[in-house]
């Protein structure tokens, strides 16, 4: 699944018990996933999160960001995380 988010966007993502992979398409995300670390992911760049990984992304310029399905999980049927726009620009 592929997300659009204007610059300043910030996303909750909660893996809904399944790991996944985020991908930045365009733009640069900042991203915290609760291990008092901040990581930027820049456009090409891909950071892979566990089961029970809450995030938050926000989105510095306009970026655009895709869900992807861990490797070697294609075939079990993995379910997208959910995910919600917590704030707009």
């Amino acid at each position: 699944m592929e997300i659009g988010l204007d610059n300043g966007a910030v996303l909750g993502i909660d893996g809904r018990g399944q790991g996944f992979v985020l991908r930045c398409l365009a733009g640069c995300l900042w991203v915290t996933r609760g291990d008092g670390r901040d990581y930027f992911i820049k456009a090409g760049k891909t950071m892979e999160f566990g089961r029970s990984d809450s995030v938050v992304v926000e989105a510095w310029g306009e970026a655009r960001v895709l869900f992807v399905t861990p490797v070697g999980k294609e075939r079990e049927g993995i379910v997208a995380p959910a995910w919600h726009l917590v704030s707009t620009p």
